[in-house]
């Protein structure tokens, strides 16, 4: 198993500046998140809004939650889409 890693970056899109999360988590699988809209202007950020270091700071809490193997969606089951078909 790996250490978990990741990175943000900001995209300018028609609703505006977002941010993204990508990730490479413990069992090698890469993932990417949109997050909640970039503040790009001066001072406090508005209610729901994220600057860069406020989404580095949920990026970390995600990895942790990798490391520590609670992120939801981290356990594979093994099930396939034809197995869930057949009922």
């Amino acid at each position: 198993m790996r250490v978990p890693t990741g990175h943000v970056y900001r995209l300018s899109g028609d609703r505006g500046d977002v941010w993204y999360a990508k990730a490479r988590l413990p069992d090698g699988r890469q993932v990417k998140k949109r997050i909640p809209p970039a503040w790009t202007s001066r001072g406090r950020p508005a209610a729901g809004y994220y600057t860069k270091r406020t989404a580095e700071a949920w990026l970390s809490d995600v990895l942790d939650q990798a490391r520590r193997g609670t992120l939801p969606g981290m356990v594979r089951t093994g099930a396939k889409f034809s197995d869930a078909a057949a009922y």
